[in-house]
């Protein structure tokens, strides 16, 4: 009687983990098929408010299913615009920076590396034999792994996205898609909660609620990260006349999409850069670079990511060397806001396992 009534109890609750559960297993099983689709839904999704605002503004025209159209059609001719621009920009401004480095990198590379093996024989002369021996088998070992592991993590990732002929044609198909979902939005939604049972539609309302913030959440708090970072690299470097401070800058913004290791990737490469063109400075840079990460852990996250944040950084890295294995690139990017989300959708779940059934579907 007992097992019988918790059931009665939490039939409901068991019953969305486990739609929710097959829904994720679906997900994972097509997520090459579908990673063009969801990157449309993210799409229209920060495009909704921007297209529901224009339409508004737009004079002269009665009809709601025309004011819509022309209104995405703005949007879409103004994002083509916003891209060509920066595209320019990168190409003239930046591109010439940008080529520089890349052509310097052959030279650059080995320089830096020659550089901190130096700065490292200086160092291992003041230690015992043994000690010493056993250091430099650590490194080499350490070297070659990591190196095999960035080699194979690229080139899995490119092999993972290259080989699947649907992704290509999910991406072809993308602006299409995209047209038609900011079109239709509002009804496609209404229609969608409509066709499933009422205590399922509020669950499901209650779900999209939770993505709706984790999302917007991530989203803000990565691109500010991103150009404040990136600025204050930006100004480091200039300040202590490193050359090639525009990509490195830009890349240590991009590097704050990757959680946890992106920084010190960033940190890695201007690092090097410093040691091939001024290795005198080389401590400088790298305390300013550490400097950043402090404020940036401690005083903007905090702050900007708020309690949403509440993964821990151990965690973080586990999960990110685990889904970059296991799903490439596009696993190392998405394995942050999924795993909030998941923490999220956790505590519904638990919520909605302590009420009654009725209270579950109000």
């Amino acid at each position: 009687m007992a097992s019988i009534s918790w059931l009665k109890r939490n039939g409901r609750g068991i019953a969305v983990v486990a739609v929710l559960f097959l829904i994720i297993w679906l997900l994972v099983e097509l997520r090459r098929v579908l990673l063009p689709f969801a990157l449309g839904l993210l799409i229209a999704w920060l495009l909704q408010p921007v297209v529901d605002c224009v339409e508004r503004w737009i004079p002269g025209v009665k009809s709601h299913h025309l004011r819509r159209v022309v209104s995405i059609v703005v949007i879409y001719l103004v994002v083509t615009a916003v891209i060509g621009l920066v595209v320019f920009w990168m190409v003239t401004v930046l591109g010439r920076s940008l080529v520089a480095l890349l052509a310097a990198a052959p030279e650059l590379v080995p320089q830096g590396i020659e550089a901190l093996e130096t700065w490292l024989e200086s160092f291992l002369t003041t230690l015992p034999p043994s000690t010493r021996a056993q250091l430099d088998a650590l490194l080499a070992e350490a070297g070659t792994r990591a190196s095999q592991a960035l080699v194979s993590f690229i080139t899995g990732g490119v092999v993972r996205i290259g080989s699947s002929s649907n992704m290509i044609l999910g991406f072809v198909a993308l602006p299409v898609f995209l047209f038609y979902l900011l079109k239709d939005w509002a009804r496609l939604r209404e229609e969608l909660y409509s066709s499933l049972p009422h205590w399922v539609a509020i669950h499901a309302r209650n779900v999209a609620a939770i993505v709706h913030d984790v999302v917007g959440r991530y989203l803000r708090g990565q691109l500010i990260l991103g150009i404040v970072v990136g600025l204050a690299v930006y100004l480091l470097l200039k300040i202590a006349g490193i050359p090639y401070a525009a990509p490195l800058a830009v890349f240590g913004g991009i590097a704050e999409l990757v959680p946890v290791i992106g920084p010190w990737l960033a940190g890695i490469a201007g690092v090097l850069v410093v040691l091939a063109t001024s290795p005198e400075k080389t401590l400088w840079v790298g305390i300013g670079y550490i400097l950043i990460q402090l404020l940036e852990n401690n005083l903007l996250v905090p702050r900007i990511q708020g309690r949403q944040m509440q993964i821990h950084p151990a965690l973080v890295i586990v999960l990110t060397i685990v889904a970059a294995s296991r799903f490439g690139i596009v696993g190392f990017l998405l394995v942050l806001p999924l795993t909030m989300f998941a923490v999220r959708l956790v505590r519904y779940v638990r919520i909605q396992m302590r009420t009654s059934p009725d209270e579950a579907g109000r």
